[in-house]
């Protein structure tokens, strides 16, 4: 399998680093604009690779990505405090525009995987950009979202986060929706599994929870900067679920009601997200996920493609 970043930055990077032990990937391009850095992240791990596993790693222009399985894309312009999202959403997009289809030149047969963020709507972007079918067009969604319910609840429950089964929906930012009513511990619903165990989940709990996993994003960043480890692992999941055909079921971001990009379960296999997953959510959990795609669609038509 050959997979191809875009971006040398602290998430492209540390993917890299990631997917260079996973095992999965056979080949791996890294390309940015500041081709030093590029190169400079590709011998770093090469000098390693004697002591882990034999591959192939190169830097270089979109030329070098030719034949990927899959694109990665990490670069972006980041929001900055007290700015519009507006703006650095327009330049995330005009980005887009050029990089995409060198990209789908190169590799007219492959998948892309947005990471940039908003996420969701430069999937959509990219999406319309490419031409591609929409299930080739991946974002990572929720997934991390997830993630990190999972860490928070078995933090307090004081068990493993692989027993947990957390499910956060909607977009990837402010307006996410953690989906109460499909979190379990072990199979069994998260709410009847506190009740069975004589926790005391205060009344405020599920909204506390629900503005943390929204929040410990930001607590990182003050602390050490990007959150760059649970990005690129949560990366390595999807890239796992294609390389090996798995048809396992994750939160990523694709087409919802009017074409525009959200986060919801889809059977994820080699040929990218290949169904969507109809669960039984809560009506109060529908209200709030087609409130987070209005949010979305009035945001991506305020931006010029």
């Amino acid at each position: 399998m050959k997979v191809s970043i875009i971006g040398a930055g602290a998430v492209g990077a540390t993917t890299a680093f990631s997917l260079a032990k996973s095992n999965l990937v056979q080949e791996l391009v890294i390309v940015d604009l500041d081709e030093d850095r590029a190169q400079g992240v590709a011998l770093d791990i090469l000098h390693g690779l004697s002591l882990s596993q034999e591959m192939k790693i190169s830097a270089g222009g979109y030329d070098k990505t030719a034949d990927s399985n899959v694109i990665i894309i990490t670069i972006g312009v980041p929001e900055k405090v007290g700015e519009s999202r507006l703006v650095p959403l327009q330049k995330n997009a005009d980005i887009l525009k050029d990089i995409v289809p060198k990209i789908t030149e190169a590799s007219p047969n492959g998948m892309l995987l947005l990471v940039s963020n908003p996420v969701d709507i430069l999937a959509y972007f990219a999406q319309q950009i490419s031409g591609w079918e929409p299930h080739r067009v991946i974002g990572l969604g929720t997934t991390l979202d997830s993630a990190r319910l999972n860490y928070l609840l078995a933090r307090d429950l004081d068990i493993s986060q692989t027993d947990m089964n957390g499910l956060v929906i909607g977009e990837h930012g402010d307006s996410q929706v953690v989906a109460w009513s499909q979190t379990a511990v072990k199979g069994t619903n998260f709410t009847q599994y506190a009740k069975k165990n004589g926790l005391d989940i205060s009344e405020n709990y599920f909204t506390d929870i629900a503005q943390e996993v929204k929040d410990t994003a930001f607590d990182v960043w003050k602390m050490k900067g990007p959150n760059c480890y649970c990005v690129a692992l949560a990366i390595e999941r999807v890239i796992k679920a294609i390389a090996q055909d798995e048809q396992t079921i994750l939160p990523v971001s694709q087409p919802f009601s009017q074409d525009v990009y959200i986060s919801l379960p889809h059977v994820i296999s080699k040929n990218g997200a290949v169904k969507a997953i109809d669960l039984d959510y809560t009506a109060e959990e529908s209200e709030q996920l087609n409130a987070s795609y209005t949010s979305l669609v009035e945001l991506a038509n305020q931006i010029k493609l």
